[in-house]
């Protein structure tokens, strides 16, 4: 009996050691669903609900698929295009093609696990912040 307990605790202990050494690319694999958009510059209440209510189209609906290179989004139009992430999970480029004027887009990634991301996106005069929930 001693030694089922041993070889559960074991198991248990390499399970968690293994899903905790995921890389950066293998956490954002996935579908992410948009929780929260902040901008920096917005500390008014007023403000907060006007951007929240500006964007909450976004909040209901846009989830973003993260796979092998390939990255699809559904807002305003289905879109797809490509991403890639640095080896040490710090900064997201999302390029969505020619027709996009922004593209390719850099992101400081503020947070990532396999539960939940969070980026930065700098626009000169404030950061835009977006967090994403990992869609189960």
């Amino acid at each position: 009996m001693k030694q089922i307990k041993f070889f559960s605790v074991i198991l248990i202990f390499v399970l968690f050691t293994a899903s905790c050494n995921k890389t950066p690319k293998e956490k954002m694999s996935g579908k992410w669903d948009v929780e929260k958009i902040e901008n920096s510059t917005m500390h008014e209440t007023a403000d907060i609900e006007f951007l929240n209510e500006m964007n909450a189209n976004i909040l209901k609906t846009e989830v973003f698929e993260f796979a092998d290179t390939k990255v699809k989004k559904t807002l305003p139009e289905p879109i797809e295009g490509t991403w890639e992430i640095d080896e040490a999970g710090t900064v997201l480029t999302i390029d969505w093609g020619a027709d996009d004027m922004y593209s390719p887009h850099k992101f400081n990634v503020k947070e990532l696990t396999s539960e939940k991301l969070v980026i930065e996106e700098d626009f000169e005069e404030f950061f835009i912040n977006t967090t994403f929930v990992k869609v189960k």
